[in-house]
């Protein structure tokens, strides 16, 4: 069998928000630990170097979906000037020459306790086994990158940043979305697009120079609101399968890179965080209400 991933045990989250909050609230900018754990059991097997060409159509029950290739055209350059130097909210949009490219996803969603995993269609070993719910309490979803007949090659929220696998259609139901975020390291900021319109857009903080924030191509495998929006998680996490690159494990768990809200806004354009990304409370909550497997591009 493979390698079992275990679901967030959410009390871990909770002691964890216990123990930085005290961190949040100091006048001088800190470092602190702003990284979500995922417990896991395993060791990560190198992923599949290549996925096939092929475009196929996915068939659940009697429907049938096509599966869209993930779009990797560049997202326009955006004008990331700003006339003060106020934090900006969701609502300053940039302007832009040219409208972005629209940008189809396909979400594969688990429908059972577990979702199996394997390297390649004629493999009849289980790889991974992602826990369904997870990583927290919401549903397991992951985003869809090719198709072979009753296969898909999906990306995969484990070590190292990249991995991908592929899943027995009849395993997962699919679901098609517009939605893209787009981070820039070096301008520090971030927009996210959605129904072909330009939804988000702010500053951001970053990882410092010792714990960076890895540039890649991710996912959104988790969006979970706070009860308590005074910490520097602000209101709403949302997950990322992108893991930090210098990091080992937090609390006995992978370091992921999460996309969160903050209760210091005066800490944005700043490098201060051990590699998630921190943007203003209006930028998070509409960002939470994208769709999971959303993919998240961070670039350097």
């Amino acid at each position: 069998m493979g390698h079992k991933e275990i679901p967030q045990v959410p009390v871990l989250l909770m002691a964890f928000l216990l123990a930085t909050s005290s961190a949040c609230s100091s006048p001088e900018p800190v470092v602190t630990d702003d990284r979500v754990a995922m417990v896991r059991i395993g060791t990560v097997v190198p992923s599949v170097t290549s996925a096939p060409s092929t475009t196929g159509s996915a068939s659940r029950a009697s429907t049938t979906t096509t599966v869209p290739v993930v779009d990797t055209t560049t997202v326009p350059v955006v004008d990331t000037t700003t006339t003060s130097g106020a934090v900006p909210s969701s609502t300053a949009v940039p302007s832009t020459s040219t409208p972005p490219p629209a940008h189809h996803f396909t979400a594969a969603r688990a429908v059972g306790e577990w979702l199996d995993t394997y390297r390649s269609p004629v493999d009849a070993e289980v790889w991974w086994s992602l826990s369904n719910p997870g990583p927290y309490e919401g549903d397991r979803v992951v985003l869809v990158l090719d198709s072979q007949d009753d296969w898909l090659l999906v990306d995969l929220p484990v070590r190292p940043n990249g991995t991908t696998a592929w899943v027995r259609r009849s395993d997962v139901s699919l679901s098609t979305h517009d939605a893209r975020i787009v981070v820039d390291l070096s301008a520090m900021r971030l927009w996210a697009w959605e129904d072909g319109m330009l939804v988000a857009e702010g500053a951001i903080a970053l990882g410092t120079d010792e714990t960076p924030t890895p540039p890649g191509r991710y996912f959104l495998n988790e969006i979970q609101a706070q009860e308590d929006p005074d910490t520097l998680f602000g209101s709403w996490i949302l997950g990322t399968s992108g893991f930090s690159e210098v990091l080992e494990e937090v609390d006995g768990g992978d370091p992921a890179v999460a996309i969160h809200g903050t209760n210091d806004p005066s800490v944005l354009g700043t490098q201060v965080s051990l590699g998630c990304i921190r943007v203003h409370e209006d930028v998070v909550e509409r960002l939470a209400l994208l769709p999971l497997g959303t993919p998240v591009e961070v670039r350097s």
